[in-house]
């Protein structure tokens, strides 16, 4: 075999022996969907080498299946694939998951009336998950678990994740469309997929905040993505020169419950931090710290589009806060800084920078670019690159120096810096 089949087998080969060499050299359990199972990929992410080798496979098979089906017909089934949202959508709500006993079967007559719904039609869609992995039917008519089902068990920020991409955001995805015609160009988030959807002129963080059950969703969902692969705070801590700032304080602007920060006093001891957030949310932040971080944590209530009351900070820190903002509230978010920032003072970002197109790993240039299409679908914000990180802060103040942006190795996440020099 000649060409890319041959390449893209070769890769395979080589990069899976040298993944099975390292998992048989280290004990570590065979890779299965078996309910007894890893639940994650069991090699530590510090393992620079192996994880590159697991990426390139993940390419290669991904490549390889496209080939093998031909364009017509990845055509065909990627139109499709709104039915593999569906079928979710109806195990996480009818919560079958939890009806299935783990170590054994249930019929699905058992399910269907533990779950109140007709039993032809959550046998279809069920099957249709098990399409997907979820699931497995050992005999005609009973389900078992599968390592995936199980998940959907055990991890409750993981069944946060499943109910919030479901029921949020799929009927938003659907009505975004919908909103690109009705409002062209807008920056507005009260005017998207989520909108018309779900609350017509309303936002949806809005919304959400308003309903506990959701609210408590979305955050649970959110804990579950940002501690998930490529996600984790270590990038961030170790990848920025935090110790060269000696004494210094670091006001983290929508920080939530303060989560970095305590990541960052861990390490750098000379660092102290201003957690600023929404009145709720901060109210629950000391009993969520370590208490030897008490003196050295702050918790402030803040609205970022309003002007910024710690003066004279060292670093104003923003994670994940600039992609919720299109660029009309993401300037009038920075320009809220202005009054508080002394000669010298930075902004550093931690986020998502979008690659150049053929430049990044096409697993993780998939997951960032479904990102933004989520960030349309929302809020009509949007993720950046380089060139329009550098635009956001031209158009918030021409005083802002752009410093670049740096993605750390093994991190999905990028740092963006930029300095006030008035």
């Amino acid at each position: 075999m000649t060409g890319r089949l041959a390449e893209l087998t070769a890769i395979i080969s080589s990069q899976t022996k040298k993944i099975e060499d390292y998992f048989t050299a280290n004990g570590l359990p065979e890779l299965s969907f078996d309910i007894h199972g890893p639940s994650d990929f069991p090699v530590p992410s510090s393992n620079i080498e192996i994880h590159d080798a697991r990426r390139a496979v993940v390419n290669a098979t991904s490549e390889l299946h496209d080939l093998m089906v031909g364009p017509r017909e990845h055509c065909r089934w990627s139109a499709w694939s709104y039915n593999d949202n569906l079928s979710m959508l109806a195990v996480y709500h009818f919560n079958v998951a939890k009806i299935v006993p783990l170590d054994e079967e249930a019929s699905y007559a058992d399910i269907a009336k533990a779950a109140d719904v007709d039993e032809v039609n959550i046998r279809r869609l069920i099957r249709h998950a098990m399409t997907n992995r979820l699931f497995r039917e050992p005999r005609e008519g009973y389900v078992a678990h599968t390592a995936a089902s199980k998940i959907l068990l055990e991890d409750q920020q993981m069944i946060d994740w499943v109910g919030l991409c479901s029921e949020e955001f799929f009927p938003a995805a659907a009505r975004t469309i919908d909103a690109m015609v009705k409002y062209p160009a807008s920056q507005e988030p009260t005017q998207t997929g989520y909108s018309l959807a779900h609350c017509p002129d309303q936002p949806m963080f809005q919304v959400i905040g308003k309903d506990p059950a959701r609210a408590k969703r979305f955050g649970g969902a959110m804990s579950s993505l940002t501690g998930g692969e490529g996600y984790e705070v270590k990038y961030l801590v170790d990848s920025y020169p935090w110790e060269d700032l000696g004494e210094a304080t670091i006001v983290d602007i929508g920080g939530s419950h303060g989560f970095v920060c305590v990541a960052l006093a861990e390490k750098f001891p000379k660092l102290r931090f201003v957690v600023q957030d929404l009145p709720k949310t901060v109210a629950d932040g000391p009993s969520r710290i370590p208490q030897e971080f008490a003196d050295r944590i702050e918790f402030q209530a803040h609205d970022f589009y309003t002007e910024q009351p710690v003066k004279d900070a060292e670093i104003y820190f923003f994670r994940w806060i600039c992609h919720n903002q299109s660029d009309k509230y993401g300037t009038k978010m920075l320009q809220q800084l202005i009054p508080a920032l002394k000669p010298g003072a930075k902004i550093v970002i931690s986020d998502n920078c979008l690659p150049k197109p053929n430049t990044a790993d096409p697993w993780d240039e998939k997951i960032t670019r479904s990102m933004d299409v989520t960030m349309l679908e929302l809020l009509n914000a949007k993720e950046r690159d380089v060139d329009d990180w550098i635009e956001l802060f031209r158009l918030a103040d021409s005083r802002f120096k752009f410093l670049g942006a740096k993605q750390p190795p093994g991190s999905r996440m990028s740092i963006m810096e930029a300095v006030w020099e008035p």
